[in-house]
C-alpha cells in the first residue's frame, strides 16, 4: 500500500463519529465471536483452545505493541484492520488484542458452558447494545462520566438477546430442562448488561467477557 493510501485509511479511521454505528466493526465483532464460539463448542477442547489462543494470540499482540515503533507494521496494520478500527486504536492497543487477552482468561479459569456463553455476550450483546443505543437511546443512564454513552434501550435490547441466547443454547448445548434453562437465561441477561454498562477503565473487549462469566459463574453455579 503507498504511503498516500496508508495516510487516507489513516484520515478515514480519525474521522469516525463514535456516536454513530460502525456497523461493520460490529459485524466484525459478531463474526470474530461466531468463529471463536463455534471452535470451542464443537472442534477443541480447553487444553486445545488455550495452546491456539496462546500460538495465535501472543504473536498478535507483540505485533500490535510493535506498531508504536516500527512504521511497517503500522502500515500493515492499517491496510489489515484500517476499516474496523477506531481512532484511538492508532495510538494504543487494538481492541483485538484485548479480545484475545479476555479469551485466554476466562477460557483458563471458567467451565467450557460459562465461556461459551462469555464469547456470546460480547458478539451478540455488545453488538445490539451499541447499535440500538447510538440510533435510538434517549434515556441516559447516568449523565455525565464513563457511562454517559449507555442508554437504558440498548441495554435493554442486550439484556433480551442474551436471555433468548442463554435460553437456547442452555436447551440444547447443555442440555438443561426448560426450568434450569430459563433460570440461566435470566442470570445470562443480568451478567451480560452489567458487564457491558459497567464503566470499567479498560476496554470492553476484555471486561465483557472476564466480568460476565464471573458473575454467571457465581449466579449460576448451583445448576452449571
Amino acid at each position: 500500500m503507498l504511503r498516500a493510501e496508508v495516510g487516507l485509511v489513516e484520515s478515514q479511521v480519525r474521522s469516525r463519529d463514535r456516536s454513530r454505528p460502525h456497523y461493520g466493526r460490529k459485524l466484525y465483532h459478531a463474526l470474530m465471536g461466531a468463529v471463536c464460539f463455534s471452535l470451542y463448542a464443537f472442534v477443541l477442547n480447553r487444553s486445545q483452545a488455550l495452546w491456539t489462543l496462546a500460538l495465535i494470540g501472543v504473536p498478535f499482540i507483540l505485533l500490535d505493541l510493535s506498531r508504536q515503533w516500527f512504521p511497517q507494521i503500522r502500515d500493515m496494520s492499517l491496510r489489515l484492520f484500517g476499516s474496523v478500527m477506531r481512532h484511538d486504536e492508532l495510538t494504543g492497543i487494538s481492541a483485538n488484542s484485548f479480545y484475545l487477552v479476555g479469551l485466554m482468561v476466562v477460557t483458563a479459569v471458567f467451565p467450557k458452558p460459562v465461556t461459551l456463553l462469555a464469547v456470546l455476550f460480547l458478539g451478540m450483546g455488545d453488538p445490539i447494545a451499541a447499535i440500538v443505543g447510538t440510533r435510538w437511546g434517549r434515556h441516559k443512564i447516568w449523565t455525565s462520566g464513563a457511562l454517559a454513552k449507555k442508554s437504558f434501550e440498548g441495554a435493554a435490547a442486550n439484556a433480551v438477546l442474551s436471555v433468548i441466547a442463554t435460553f437456547i443454547f442452555a436447551l440444547t448445548y447443555m442440555g438443561l430442562s426448560v426450568d434450569k434453562a430459563g433460570w440461566l437465561a435470566v442470570m445470562g441477561g443480568v451478567a451480560s448488561t452489567f458487564a457491558e454498562i459497567l464503566p470499567l477503565p479498560i476496554d470492553d473487549n476484555f471486561t465483557i467477557p472476564v466480568v460476565s462469566a464471573s458473575l454467571l459463574y457465581f449466579l449460576a453455579l448451583p445448576i452449571l
